[in-house]
């Protein structure tokens, strides 16, 4: 993340070198201003028997300005720096906000449950007419039970569904079967294809465990099939959710 300053693009790690800098800098001046006085006070003080001249005057009316200046210099920069922090603060907090709006938005658009359980008894029936192959990989995020309605748990959800979207064919459909877990419809897949499509993903996904269903390999039949998925999603345990795991048995 960055800001633009002075046309200049202002980093984090470049602000936390200006704030070091201007630190610095401003004990370097303070160390040279109290010597600085010291001296003029010794040489006032210790050195002159009698009134000081006209030019020692201005050169110490002269001193104390540049004291000043240079204070109010030291002081602007410590606030800009202070304000380019809290743009560069607000910036981040609307990043976060905006990025996980997109994430509902896109897992709010995405078929649920319901839908699933519309298309799996019709791509069964499809299958066995075509004596073709059926094969549902369920993704599964790998996050603790207390943060599956975080926005955390939202944001990696929404990270494997465009992970998986990828590696889809376009036969291939998705679906939301939990908090944390996504099924996936691979229509004439067989386990080969399947588990070759699994392993592309997983490669992507460092935080989800991928496992696939497969007609004929390890169910025979259309309820064996769904016991088999349903056994397989996980339940929502998060404190905010008292909802059981789903039933896919119709």
């Amino acid at each position: 993340m960055t800001l633009m300053y002075s046309d200049k693009t202002i980093t984090p790690d470049r602000l936390e070198q200006l704030d070091f800098g201007f630190s610095l800098f401003a004990c370097t001046a303070i160390g040279v201003l109290a010597i600085g006085t010291a001296v003029f006070m010794y040489s006032a003080v210790f050195l002159q028997t009698f009134a000081p001249d006209t030019t020692l005057r201005v050169e110490f009316s002269g001193f104390c300005t540049l004291s000043l200046l240079l204070t109010v210099y030291l002081w602007d920069r410590q606030l800009m720096i202070r304000r380019l922090r809290r743009q560069m603060e607000e910036s981040h907090r609307r990043s976060s906000e905006l990025e996980i709006r997109a994430n509902q938005d896109l897992l709010k658009s995405m078929p649920k449950l319901r839908a699933f359980q519309d298309t799996l008894p019709m791509e069964f029936r499809r299958t066995v007419a075509t004596t073709n192959k059926l094969s549902i990989a369920l993704v599964t995020l790998n996050v603790p039970a207390t943060t599956t309605a975080s926005s955390v748990a939202v944001s990696q959800l929404s990270g494997a569904a465009k992970v998986m979207a990828q590696t889809l064919r376009g036969q291939d459909s998705m679906y939301i079967l939990g908090p944390t877990c996504l099924g996936v419809v691979l229509p004439g897949a067989d386990l080969t294809v399947a588990k070759e499509l699994s392993a592309r993903a997983t490669k992507l996904l460092s935080n989800c465990q991928i496992e696939i269903v497969n007609y004929p390999a390890h169910a025979s039949s259309a309820h064996e099939l769904q016991q088999r998925i349903c056994d397989r999603i996980p339940e929502d345990d998060s404190v905010q959710s008292s909802s059981p795991k789903p039933s896919l048995c119709l």
